[in-house]
């Protein structure tokens, strides 16, 4: 169920079932328990949007935040201080670290001697406990290892072990007591974890796989602390099949339905890291993801009774929209100081740019905004690595930001470049890139019957048909950060084709003008350099997986000639500054063709595209 069609309660509607004193029961007492769940907050603490410099949204709406969930927080606390049978768990799903330019500003501190801008204001809140999700062990050891001792609550993560004692590295669960109620809460994160992030970011751990893990836990839990309620808090999306995987794939990143699926045991489930805010149902046991960017949170009521020594659980899940609540004004005065410092460090000026560029231009065509992220790849690996690469593989990490020619600022990196990916250099063969294009294009654009047919692969139903939501949307096959392009060659996509015969390598362009270079030709059979990031450098996306054939233990290790340590929007940064003055420019040394077709396709794939994808 997507949001739009999930239930929203009214305060004054949130009701529990009444109990009576007769259900009191060997030194256990009913129990209301209220479980808030938040998930994939990307920096979402103030109603302000500090990449963009505005208080509402795409469309006009007031920017959601902590401090809007910390009015409604605050109202159950009241509840909770009044009334001995109500019991309210306030809990995070993970990947806080990332998004919002003010994460940055903190992670970069001394977190030796300063305390983390998430951590103060989730100690305010009262967080019972967090899942680590992959964008929070992206900072590394120095932002991650000091939050857990700064923290007043639990990071958890049953399924990350230290590679030297196979003890978790993290928490694994959480015991809370209420009324002689006990409640266990396990945590579990994603293991694409080693896929993704280059290992000195991981060093001394290793990841276990969901399933293998839950059932380990589930057991251990019920043996030795015999919960009374077993909540899981799990860092993974939904779709088990996203990215090549299926229901018989080990360490599988999206592994929540799988978990329900073959560990019983759990009275809710509480999920996030697809950005997909949604009810199932599985065997009678609810999952919850809340939206991502505090736009909406979970709330599960738990109405516990006794009849004998038998426990009776009624449950009821809902979302609610977090811009109903009033922003916090205490927690505004209290927090003011680092809104204040990262306002003043994101709009200085860092240069200038002559032409106006668009991310969703590169959803469908060769564009300047990804162009502009290829030629930033090919100098960092020249003048960081002291590397002559032969091409570069690049993605529109934004579904559609805009950045207007003229100055420049600090905010305008994270449009640019969202995630803080490192760079790396890997040896592929022509036929390998080949088939990478294949995939990819695969992934992204339709097989097109004919001139009025969409450009763009949208999710279909058996009959082929384009599923739209009930607010009149369509999802794509693959996201906006999959549609990979490739500089350094020209090629044409064939979209009258079908999978695995679309792509044609044209010729090399190793002066990015999107002309053949004369006297040299694209050879399948011979290795060439390509600078690539580090998530899709280890198989993020399945792109390089099913180029290469390796598995993403191999990657990308397998494969690496030189890699940087520091994020490719650092050198973009100071790229810019350094230029002073950028000419963005789009290359067009690739093409979508039939031609006629591409560009009918494109203006009518737009509309379904451009519906509540923000």
């Amino acid at each position: 169920m997507k949001l739009g069609a999930i239930l929203t309660i009214s305060l004054a509607a949130m009701l529990f079932v009444g109990c009576s004193s007769d259900d009191v029961v060997a030194g256990k007492e009913p129990l209301n328990l209220r479980i808030i769940e938040t998930t994939d907050l990307h920096g979402a603490i103030f109603p302000y949007d500090f990449i963009n410099d505005t208080n509402e949204t795409w469309d006009g709406k007031p920017i959601p935040s902590l401090a809007n969930l910390s009015s409604y927080v605050k109202m159950q606390r009241e509840i909770e201080n009044k009334d001995g049978a109500f019991k309210l768990l306030l809990l995070d799903n993970g990947d806080r670290l990332q998004g919002q330019p003010i994460v940055n500003v903190y992670n970069d501190k001394d977190l030796t001697t300063t305390t983390h801008i998430f951590t103060d204001v989730m100690n305010y809140m009262g967080f019972d406990a967090t899942v680590v999700g992959n964008h929070d062990v992206e900072p590394g050891h120095d932002v991650y290892d000091n939050m857990v001792k700064q923290a007043d609550y639990p990071w958890l993560a049953a399924n990350i072990l230290k590679t030297d004692t196979n003890e978790t590295y993290f928490k694994p669960y959480k015991i809370i007591e209420q009324n002689g109620v006990k409640i266990a809460i396990l945590g579990l994160t994603t293991p694409g974890v080693p896929s993704w992030l280059p290992q000195e970011l991981w060093s001394g751990m290793k990841y276990e796989d969901m399933v293998v893990s839950a059932k380990k836990w589930v057991t251990k839990i019920k043996e030795e602390e015999n919960p009374d309620v077993l909540i899981g808090m799990f860092h993974s999306g939904w779709d088990y099949t996203y990215g090549g995987y299926d229901e018989n794939s080990t360490m599988n990143p999206n592994a929540v339905q799988l978990v329900m699926e073959q560990v019983p045991g759990f009275d809710v489930v509480l999920y996030g890291h697809d950005h997909q805010p949604a009810i199932h149902e599985i065997n009678g046991t609810n999952a919850l993801n809340a939206a991502a960017y505090a736009k909406s949170f979970a709330v599960v009521d738990m109405n516990i009774t006794w009849n004998g020594d038998d426990i009776e659980k009624n449950i009821t899940v809902y979302q609610l929209d977090t811009t109903n609540y009033a922003v916090d004004s205490e927690f505004m005065d209290k927090f003011s100081y680092a809104e204040e410092e990262t306002k003043e460090f994101v709009q200085q000026v860092v240069g200038s740019f002559t032409e106006t560029i668009n991310s969703m231009d590169a959803a469908f065509k060769d564009a300047a905004f990804n162009d502009l992220i290829h030629e930033l790849e090919f100098d960092v690996a020249k003048n960081q690595l002291g590397t002559d690469i032969d091409m570069t593989i690049a993605a529109p990490l934004q579904y559609d930001v805009t950045i207007e020619a003229g100055d420049v600022k600090y905010a305008d990196m994270w449009k640019l470049y969202k995630y803080d990916n490192t760079f790396y250099v890997m040896k592929l063969k022509g036929s390998e890139i080949k088939d990478y294009l294949e995939y990819n294009y695969d992934k992204w654009m339709n097989q097109m019957k004919d001139e009025n047919d969409h450009l763009l692969n949208f999710v279909k139903d058996e009959n082929g048909n384009i599923i739209i939501d009930e607010n009149g949307c369509a999802q794509t096959v693959t996201r906006y950060y999959n549609y990979d392009s490739i500089a350094g060659i020209t090629y044409t996509v064939d979209v009258s084709k079908e999978k695995g015969n679309r792509i044609d390598i044209t010729g090399i362009d190793k002066n990015l003008d999107g002309e053949p270079d004369p006297d040299v030709s694209f050879d399948m059979n011979k290795e060439y350099k390509v600078g690539i990031n580090s998530y899709r450098a280890g198989g993020g996306g399945g792109h390089m997986i099913a180029a290469t054939g390796l598995s993403k233990d191999d990657l990308p290790d397998a494969r690496v000639i030189a890699k940087t340590e520091t994020g490719l929007r650092d050198y973009l940064l100071q790229w810019i500054k350094d230029k002073g003055t950028v000419t963005p420019r789009t290359f067009n040394n690739w093409k979508v063709i039939p031609e006629d077709w591409a560009t009918k396709g494109e203006l009518k794939s737009r509309e379904l595209y451009t519906c509540g994808a923000h």
